[in-house]
Formats: C-alpha cells, sequence, structure tokens
C-alpha cells in the first residue's frame, strides 16, 4: 500500500485538486451529449448522411463500453493506486480523442470511440475516489457535490459546445480534448497526492463484462438496423440469439465466478429491481428527446448547429434544477411518488410539444421551449432520486457495485434510445418529415407511462435522508471501497 497525503498537503492544494478532478469529470461526461447535435454533420462528413443507423454507433459505442467498464475500471482503482489509474484514463482518452478528431472513416471513429469510453470508464471512478481520500476531511462533503454538480453540467454545456465546435468542424469535438487532456495529466502528476490503496483487491469477471457489452450491443444492432435488413432476415435474426446467448453466458459466468461482476443475488430487492428498469427507461427517454430535437431542428426547420445547441440547452439545465428540488420532496413523499410525478412532467412536456407543434406553432419560444424545460425538470426529478435511493435497501458491502450497475443501466438506456429513434424516424432524419418526429415523441410518452408504472414499486423499505442522496450518485461512478 502506498501512504497517505499528508494533511499540509491536502489542504494546500485541495482547491486545485478538486478543480482537477471535476475538470476531468466534465471532459469524460460531455463526449455522451456534445454528439447529439453534431450526429448529422459527422455524417454527412464521413458520407453516411443516408444511414443514421450506421451513424448512431457514434453514440452507442461510446455509451455502451462506458456503462460496461464502470465496475471493473472501480476495481482497477482500487488494485492499482487511484492516481495512476487517473492519469492512465486521461491519457487513453486524450490520445483516442485525437484519433477520433482525424478518422478517415465513420467505423475507424466507431472504433476510437469505444477506445475513448475505456479511458472515460476509468477517469470516472478513479476521480470520485481521489475526491474522497485526497481532500481533508472537512471538504469531503462539499468536494462530493462540486464534483457530482459538474458532472450534471456536462449535461447543461454539452449541446452547447457542440453546437459551437461542430459550426467549426465536427472534428473539434474531439480536439477540444487535447489541451484539457494534457494540463489535467500534468497538473494531476504535479499536485496530487498518491492515496492508499490494496493491492489485494481482486478483479471481478472481465468474461462477464464482455457479456454484458455483446447483450446490449445485439440488441441494439438488432433494433438498429431492422428496417435495412428486413425484421425477418437471417442477420437480424442472428442478432437476437446472439443476445440472448450472451445473456446466458452473462449469467453462468457470474454465477461461477469467484468476483463476479455483478453480484444476482441484489436483484432480489424490490427496489433496487425497479430502480434499475425506471433508470433505463430514464436514459432511453433522454437518448429519444436531446437526439430526436437536435434532428428535428436541424432537418425540418434547417437549424444550423450553433442555433440547435442553444435550444437544446435549456432542458439539461432544467434537468440540474430538477434535481436541487427533489430532494426537498424525498422528505414529504414516498420515493417512487416523486419518481412517478417525475416522469408524469416529462409526459406532459412531451404532449405540450407535440400539440402545439402539430397545430402548426412553428415558434421555438411558443412551441418547443416551454414543454422542453417542463420535461427537464420531470427528467431532474427522476434520475438523481432513482440513484440516490436505488440502494437504500442493499446491505452496505454491495452499496457501491449497486449504485454502478444502476449508472450503467442508464447508459444502456441511452444506447436502447438512440436506437428506437432509428426504428422510428426511418427516412425522417434526411427528408425532415415531422409527422416521424411526431411518432417518436408519442413513444417518448409511452415509455413515460410505463415508467410510472415501474415507478410504483421502487420506493424501499428505508427511506433515504437528505443528506444521503448524493452519497450513492457519487457511488454510481464506482465500485471503489471508498465510495
Amino acid at each position: 500500500m502506498t501512504d497517505s497525503p499528508s494533511i499540509e498537503t491536502q489542504h494546500g492544494h485541495s482547491g486545485i485538486v478538486l478543480a482537477t478532478l471535476s475538470l476531468a469529470n466534465v471532459m469524460a461526461l460531455l463526449d455522451l451529449f456534445v454528439v447529439n447535435v453534431a450526429l448529422h454533420d459527422i455524417g454527412v462528413g464521413l458520407h453516411y448522411q443516408s444511414s443514421l443507423s450506421d451513424v448512431a454507433w457514434v453514440l452507442n459505442a461510446y455509451a455502451l463500453f462506458f456503462g460496461a467498464l464502470l465496475i471493473p475500471a472501480g476495481r482497477f482503482a482500487d488494485k492499482y493506486g487511484r492516481k495512476a489509474t487517473f492519469i492512465l484514463g486521461l491519457a487513453v482518452f486524450t490520445v483516442a480523442s485525437v484519433a477520433c478528431a482525424v478518422s478517415p472513416d465513420l467505423w475507424v471513429l466507431v472504433g476510437f470511440r469505444c477506445v475513448q469510453a475505456v479511458g472515460a470508464a476509468m477517469i470516472i471512478p478513479a476521480s470520485v475516489g481521489l475526491v474522497l481520500t485526497t481532500l481533508p476531511p472537512d471538504r469531503v462533503k462539499r468536494g462530493v457535490r462540486v464534483w457530482t454538480v459538474s458532472g450534471a453540467a456536462a449535461g447543461a454545456i454539452g449541446p452547447v459546445v457542440g453546437g459551437l465546435l461542430t459550426a467549426l468542424s465536427w472534428r473539434w469535438i474531439f480536439v477540444i480534448n487535447l489541451p484539457i487532456g494534457i494540463v489535467t495529466v500534468l497538473v494531476t502528476w504535479k499536485m496530487i497526492p498518491n492515496v492508499r490503496h490494496d493491492r489485494t483487491t481482486r478483479m471481478p469477471d472481465l468474461f462477464g463484462s464482455l457479456m454484458i457489452v455483446v447483450t446490449v450491443g445485439a440488441i441494439s444492432l438488432g433494433l438498429l438496423n431492422g428496417s435495412s435488413w428486413g425484421w425477418g432476415s437471417a442477420k437480424i435474426i442472428g442478432s437476437w440469439v446472439v443476445a440472448v446467448a450472451a445473456a446466458v453466458a452473462f449469467v453462468v459466468s457470474t454465477r461461477r465466478a469467484s468476483v463476479p461482476v455483478i453480484d444476482l443475488k441484489i436483484f432480489r430487492s424490490r427496489a433496487f429491481s425497479a430502480s434499475n428498469i425506471a433508470i433505463v427507461i430514464a436514459g432511453a427517454l433522454l437518448g429519444i428527446q436531446l437526439l430526436g430535437l437536435s434532428l428535428f431542428l436541424q432537418q425540418s426547420w434547417h437549424w444550423s448547429t450553433i442555433t440547435t445547441g442553444l435550444a437544446l440547452a435549456p432542458m439539461p439545465a432544467a434537468v440540474l434544477g430538477g434535481s436541487f428540488i427533489a430532494p426537498r420532496l424525498h422528505q414529504r413523499f414516498p420515493i417512487g411518488a416523486v419518481v412517478a410525478s417525475g416522469f408524469v412532467l416529462s409526459a406532459v412536456g412531451q404532449v405540450l410539444m407535440i400539440l402545439t407543434l402539430h397545430h402548426g406553432v412553428h415558434s421555438y419560444v411558443a412551441a418547443i421551449l416551454p414543454g422542453w424545460v417542463v420535461i427537464g425538470f420531470g427528467l431532474g426529478f427522476t434520475v438523481p432520486t432513482i440513484i440516490g435511493s436505488a440502494t437504500v435497501d442493499l446491505p452496505p458491502e454491495q452499496s457501491a457495485t449497486g449504485s454502478a450497475v444502476v449508472n450503467s443501466g442508464r447508459q444502456f438506456g441511452g444506447v436502447f434510445g438512440a436506437s428506437i429513434l432509428v426504428v422510428v424516424l426511418g427516412k425522417a432524419e434526411v427528408t425532415g418529415d415531422p409527422s416521424r418526429f411526431y411518432e417518436l415523441w408519442w413513444v417518448a410518452v409511452a415509455l413515460c407511462a410505463a415508467a410510472v408504472v415501474v415507478s410504483l414499486g421502487l420506493t424501499p423499505r428505508r427511506h433515504p435522508a437528505e443528506a444521503d442522496v448524493t452519497v450513492p450518485v457519487v457511488a454510481a461512478a464506482t465500485d471503489s471501497s471508498v465510495a
């Protein structure tokens, strides 16, 4: 084990440490959002503008590998050191970002997006572990909140940053990571001390993690290509067979592994199981709504990427605002009721958008903005509440793993959301046919209705205190023992 940093070192550099770790958190999570605005330009630039099912892998590949590797990356940080893992993750992410920027072909870009996600999966658990172990004890709670808010802020600024950079070139959304990555590595190397880690920590079943990727990836492949390949074609049927086989292999491997990537016993908790279903739906909604409106504004209304990015920003900002209000509701109402009300709000906002647009209102302020903000507040009630309460009924030794599972489910939900979008839109991404976008948003309303039903079983037996809600949010990013 390495020695813990001295109190003098902690106090002397605590502000720089927190700023550096938060900046890395923003950089890793920002790539989940900036690509939404740039997706159309990426397709045009790489000559895939008529194949949204292919271009969608730029989004899905990142979310898929990022979600599946969070737990193994957290264990890696525990075993080999959080500072070393953090620097390695930054290096991988930065180099992969440059490779993404110069990619000459779509599938080369998708491959490097997978590598990017590996780096991001290392950054997140290592950074939160460093927040918890390098800051002075009296500053840890505030540090946790700053780190958590920085991640939420990435969603709020992502569309704007994506729009501004894409106006120059879609490649700039990746180039921008180079100076940030270099500065962050240098500051970490000089300023952030090594912290104690347990070299006896055992790595989880990596085969199980791979089977998660294959399962979700095969389902996404089947959905994305169903229309072009034919829903009854051998390729699509093969995708479903691979998904089922990989899921079975995951279960078998998990039961036999000495250190499973996920202990399946945690799903015996009704609240935990319901939380995972709800977070997958929430992730799908976010994917459908962000990418759907981005494509609608660019293809149906012919807006520029800068204007589109600015138009998208109010919803993620409202999510952040709703997340600050939700803890006050936790004290007065059951958790399930708070989550259900959030999904109801999101459905109301979506219906409001559909009806105003369908009746010929073409003003952003009148037709889109009100519903868009209501959707955001609704998701602000749901996502943090689900993550914050999902593990309350689990034993303490399973809480970090449980939270990481929930956070991974949010990423997989985004993959499913983008896949559903492609199925519903068809060629509307090219033609800009508004009616297909309305159909997509009605699907989002149906998902909200399903989520309301699921939310009824979400309330844990124990009610989390307001002060405890942010802790699982952090743990959601890591399986590190420090969480």
